[in-house]
């Protein structure tokens, strides 16, 4: 039986590195092994087929990659005939209602099942700021706080999303395996050390550490940039979305 998920998430939250930890989750993969099919489309063979990633496939035209018009067309076809373990997709910077009527709309999503990938609000500022940094951009543009207020309040609402902690699927073990068990995927913790290279890899580090991920201290980002000023300055003037951040972390 075939696996389809939409994950929904902000950027800088992580939501990459989970998603390709989430393909390898499957029966004797015990290592890395994505392949690219194009900039936006990954897949992994598996012992029952093919598992494809799809990298914010419903979101089409402006800047979009322009073969996304071709993405449901070459899935249904290749679903049509083959089995496969899962797909992925994701659906970045909306609201869980707007997440929810793209996936409806999708003859392939219409009845994925929603996880969230969340992350506290300190750290994903953090990694917002320093990358607009990095890349000598605007941090405010960066960043939506309504949606990320959205993704927050929605963690107690709503119980047939799936909430992926971020913070604490780095930190954990066990609660991988939570993860894995629940979404009904193999625990293999396989690809857990595998640095995402979308959005340039790490906003501290960029791809130094592509198979140490663990050595990138990710939960410890704000600590690093507590005396950045443009830092300071989001923290201290969003009080609503830290608060709805503490609510789900604390």
């Amino acid at each position: 039986m075939d696996k389809r998920f939409m994950i929904a998430a902000m950027n800088r939250t992580g939501h990459h590195a989970v998603s390709v930890w989430l393909l390898h989750q499957t029966p004797n993969i015990n290592s890395f092994n994505i392949r690219t099919l194009t900039q936006w489309l990954f897949y992994l063979e598996t012992s029952t087929g093919i598992s494809y990633l799809a990298n914010n496939p419903l979101v089409q035209g402006g800047s979009e990659h322009e073969d996304k018009r071709h993405f449901h067309g070459v899935m249904e076809e290749y679903f049509s005939v083959n089995p496969t373990n899962t797909l992925i997709a994701t659906h970045e910077q909306h609201t869980l209602k707007d997440v929810a009527w793209a996936s409806g709309q999708s003859p392939l999503l219409y009845n994925s099942r929603m996880v969230v990938v969340l992350r506290s609000f300190k750290n994903w500022v953090a990694s917002c700021v320093k990358m607009a940094h990095r890349d000598k951009k605007n941090y405010k543009d960066l960043m939506n706080f309504e949606t990320y207020i959205d993704h927050c309040e929605n963690y107690k609402n709503h119980k047939d999303i799936y909430y992926i902690l971020f913070d604490n699927w780095v930190d954990s073990w066990e609660y991988r395996k939570k993860v894995a068990e629940d979404l009904g995927l193999e625990f293999t913790d396989a690809a857990i050390e595998q640095l995402s290279p979308f959005g340039g890899g790490s906003s501290f580090s960029q791809m130094e550490h592509i198979k140490e991920a663990h050595l990138m201290m990710v939960n410890q980002r704000y600590i690093l940039m507590k005396d950045d000023p443009d830092y300071r300055w989001v923290v201290e003037n969003n009080p609503r979305a830290l608060e709805a951040s503490n609510e789900v972390f604390n």
